[in-house]
C-alpha cells in the first residue's frame, strides 16, 4: 500500500467547516424567518426569546467558520 507524504485530513476538515458553514446559512435564513413571523403576530415570548438565542448562536458560530477559512 501507497501511503500518501502528509495526512489528507486537513482538506477534510476544511471541507466539512465550509459545508457546514452553508448549512447554517440556510438554518440562519429559516430562523430569521420564523422569527418574523412571530414576531409580527401575537407570538409566544418564550418561544421568541428561544428563537432569538437561537439565531445569535448560529450567527455566532457562523462567524467562526467565515473567520477560520479566511485565515484570521
Amino acid at each position: 500500500i501507497d501511503l500518501l507524504p502528509q495526512s489528507d485530513w486537513t482538506d477534510q476538515d476544511l471541507l466539512t467547516k465550509d459545508e457546514a458553514r452553508e448549512r447554517l446559512v440556510e438554518e440562519i435564513s429559516r430562523a430569521r424567518a420564523r422569527l418574523d413571523e412571530i414576531t409580527t403576530g401575537t407570538g409566544d415570548p418564550a418561544e421568541i426569546a428561544l428563537l432569538e438565542r437561537r439565531l445569535h448562536a448560529m450567527e455566532s458560530i457562523h462567524n467562526e467558520y467565515n473567520d477560520y477559512l479566511d485565515g484570521k
